[in-house]
C-alpha cells in the first residue's frame, strides 16, 4: 500500500456562466471506477435537460485509471480541461462532472476549453485537496492526569485525534502515520511512565495534518 496519496477532502459543486452558458461542475472523491461512474449517472439524472455532461476522473486501486469524455462537444475542448484539473494538482481517486445548460451563443473551441478548464478548477478547489496518509488506528487508554498531555503531543505531531471516551480511565481513538509507529509507542510511554495501554487496530487513510474544521467524510479505507 501507498504511503500517501492527493486527493480531495468532499464533495463540492460550483456554478458558472460564460456567454449565458452554465456550466454546473460538482468535484468528489471516488475509491472506484464504479463509484466514478455511478457519481457520473448522479449527476445526469440530477440534469437530465443539460445540454453536456462532460467528466473526467483517476481512480482505482491498485492502478489508477484515467478517464475522460467531451460528451458531444469539440474533441479536445471539454473532457481533457477537466481531466487536467485534476493532473495539474497531482489528484488521484478523484472525480468532475462539467453540466453545460448551452445559452444560445456559440464559445468557440477556445472559449469552450477554458470555460470547462476555469469550472473543473474551481470545483476541485471547493472540494479542497489534501494529502492522505496511510495510518494505523490505535486507541489508547490512560489514566485522566494523563489525557491533555499526550493529546497535546499528537497534536504537535499532527496525527489525528478523536473524542475522547470517559470512564474509569479515558480511551482515545488516534491514528498515526504507518512510518511513526515505534516513535508513537515510545511517546505514549514516556508521557505515561508506562502507564498507557495501546491497542492497535487496522489501516486507514487519513488527511494530515487533520483538517480544521473535520470534513463530513474525512476516512478512507485502504
Amino acid at each position: 500500500m501507498q504511503e500517501q496519496y492527493r486527493s480531495v477532502m468532499r464533495p463540492a459543486q460550483i456554478e458558472i456562466e460564460e456567454k449565458k452558458s452554465r456550466f454546473i461542475a460538482s468535484c468528489r472523491p471516488v475509491q472506484s471506477e464504479a463509484e466514478a461512474q455511478a457519481f457520473l449517472q448522479q449527476e445526469k439524472s440530477a440534469y437530465a435537460d443539460a445540454s453536456h455532461h462532460v467528466y473526467a476522473w483517476i481512480a482505482g486501486k491498485p492502478y489508477m485509471t484515467q478517464r475522460y469524455s467531451d460528451d458531444g462537444e469539440p474533441q479536445g475542448t471539454a473532457g481533457l480541461p477537466v481531466l487536467e484539473s485534476l493532473r495539474q494538482r497531482t489528484l488521484e481517486q478523484a472525480a468532475v462532472v462539467v453540466t453545460r445548460y448551452f445559452g444560445g451563443t456559440l464559445l468557440g473551441t477556445g472559449g469552450l476549453s477554458r470555460a470547462y478548464g476555469k469550472a473543473a478548477a474551481m470545483a476541485v478547489e471547493a472540494a479542497c485537496p489534501v494529502t492522505y496518509h496511510l495510518c494505523r488506528q490505535f486507541t489508547v487508554t490512560a489514566g485522566y492526569a494523563d489525557m491533555e498531555r499526550l493529546r497535546h503531543a499528537w497534536q504537535s505531531e499532527a496525527w489525528w485525534a478523536g473524542a475522547p471516551v470517559f470512564g474509569l480511565d479515558v480511551d482515545i481513538p488516534v491514528a498515526v502515520p504507518a512510518e511513526k509507529i515505534d516513535y508513537f509507542w515510545q511517546l505514549c510511554a514516556d508521557l505515561t511512565g508506562g502507564a498507557a495501554l495501546l491497542e492497535a487496530g487496522g489501516l486507514i487513510y487519513r488527511p494530515l495534518p487533520p483538517p480544521d474544521p473535520p470534513p463530513d467524510r474525512q476516512d478512507k479505507p485502504g
